[in-house]
């Protein structure tokens, strides 16, 4: 299933889930190389931008659960530098309130995110 992207969003990037269940989701997302807020952002060394990385694990939550309120960015650790041309596979593991998303790029992780959402959504 391929989620439209919401206007607010800073990214064209498609978010393409491929499981939702009560306690985990996982989604794809390929950066689109061409979007505009990648022109001369580390010229001849194109590099994913930390904050689209926690941006995907937000709309990942938000494609399985188009109700959930974000409240807070607990935590985020960057584990490996993500190329423009990567796909990110974001499993998220849904843990009360938190979402605790393991992003990664051919097997390997590159990030973790650990979002809380109001209680009662999300």
């Amino acid at each position: 299933m391929t989620i439209l992207i919401p206007p607010e969003c800073a990214t064209s990037a498609r978010i393409d889930l491929d499981h939702a269940s009560g306690d985990e989701i996982v989604a794809r997302v390929r950066p689109d190389r061409d979007d505009p807020v990648f022109v001369g952002h580390y010229p001849g060394f194109p590099l994913l931008p930390g904050v689209y990385i926690v941006e995907y694990v937000h709309r990942a939550v938000l494609a399985a659960t188009p109700s959930a309120i974000l409240a807070e960015l607990v935590s985020c650790r960057f584990l490996r530098t993500i190329d423009l041309d990567d796909e990110l596979v974001i499993t998220i593991r849904c843990d009360g309130g938190l979402r605790r998303g393991a992003v990664a790029v051919s097997g390997v992780p590159a990030a973790e995110v650990v979002l809380r959402y109001q209680e009662g959504n999300g």
